[in-house]
């Protein structure tokens, strides 16, 4: 059996991984234009290590897992999945491909938002250096006052924010640093208390806060700003600016039935799956952009291959979130466990994060604790 995986995100990692030990004979392929896998909850940490730390390549993992890699991105439509599941083949440079199984993981992007020569956004941390891009902006800024923005408080936004002001502090060295946010409310779609316990360590650490603010563009070295309750524009001062205004589902969502089979009209595809950010599973599953659903929904799309191939019912997606956490710096950290106003702050929080982002690392060498 033959079983393609477009996407070596987390979703398409999860699943390739997990038909790999149920299924040890099948042959599995990887269609990604990237390299490596990269794990991206571990991005704002480039800002003191090496993007290596958190890179894969493909080769490696290829040769511990038994897949094969091809370096191309596939034209993913409503009609070409329909041709796709019809012929049962997708093309490639050198010639059609044959599947018994198609899983489309192909992810998120963050939101377009307009750059600048000072502008970055998570892509450009997945191409260079964290440590290379606040090198050069100290040397840049050596005699004059140092201005940073991040713009977004979701939670890439918060860990790359604290993150870089502890680095800054650590080496003694003058800053002004703010957060942009659309919003009035810091993680709205959690329990008021994120908020609160944020909000202080925003003020004590002398963090601007600059809510209901949206951001419209970078000239030079100042940030073009609008306010999003009066519509009123304006411009502050940045020498650095760090997009991280939320993420699209690349390229589009699709939308699964419970199985996870991708549904195109009415109808679910019953040979082609979906996983990760790009999907929305008919059910009460977790259907969050988070790495932890992505891996579960990667998991449980392995699960229902294994269990058609061996002529049995595949399995209903309900996987329920069991907890949520944010790191705000080294020892930091806030989250929630077992019920969203179980908040559990600073130190434990920042460990159960830790432990969470292990759990991951154990899974990719071969050691699955998920449950």
């Amino acid at each position: 059996m033959r079983v393609i995986v477009a996407g070596g995100g987390y979703a398409g990692l999860a699943t390739l991984i997990a038909l790999r030990r149920s299924l040890p004979e099948v042959e599995i392929h990887l269609i990604d234009p990237r390299e490596h896998h990269i794990k991206l909850t571990h991005l704002h940490q480039t800002l003191k290590r090496p993007l290596s730390d958190f890179c894969i390549p493909f080769a490696v993992l290829a040769k511990k897992y038994g897949f094969t890699h091809h370096r191309l991105a596939l034209p993913i439509s409503a009609d070409n999945l329909e041709s796709w599941e019809w012929n049962r083949t997708i093309p490639l440079p050198k010639g059609e491909l044959a599947f018994e199984y198609l899983v489309i993981a192909t992810g998120a992007k963050p939101h377009l938002a307009p750059g600048g020569k000072q502008v970055y956004q998570r892509d450009d941390f997945c191409r260079r250096e964290g440590q290379e891009i606040i090198q050069n902006f100290l040397a840049r800024t050596e005699n004059k006052e140092r201005h940073i923005t991040v713009v977004g408080a979701g939670a890439t936004g918060l860990q790359f924010l604290f993150e870089l002001d502890d680095l800054l502090k650590s080496h003694s060295i003058d800053r002004q640093l703010r957060l942009i946010q659309r919003g009035g409310r810091i993680l709205s779609k959690l329990p008021v208390g994120f908020h609160d316990y944020i909000a202080g360590r925003l003020k004590s650490a002398g963090i601007e806060h600059l809510p209901y603010t949206r951001y419209r563009g970078q000239h030079g070295g100042s940030i073009k700003l609008e306010n999003t309750r009066t519509g009123e524009s304006f411009t502050l001062p940045s020498d650095l600016t760090l997009l991280f205004p939320g993420v699209d589902p690349q390229p589009q969502l699709l939308r699964a039935d419970r199985y996870g089979r991708v549904i195109v009209g009415h109808y679910p595809l019953p040979r082609i799956f979906t996983a990760g950010d790009c999907s929305n599973f008919d059910c009460s599953g977790l259907n969050s952009l988070t790495a932890q659903a992505a891996v579960r929904k990667g998991k449980q799309v392995a699960a229902n291959i294994k269990r058609l191939q061996q002529g049995r019912l595949p399995y209903i997606y309900s996987y329920d979130e069991l907890g949520y956490f944010v790191s705000l710096g080294p020892l930091d950290g806030i989250g929630w466990m077992l019920f969203k106003y179980n908040i559990i702050t600073g130190l434990p929080a920042f460990a159960i994060k830790e432990a969470i982002e292990m759990q991951y690392d154990w899974f990719v060498d071969g050691v699955d604790l998920y449950f």
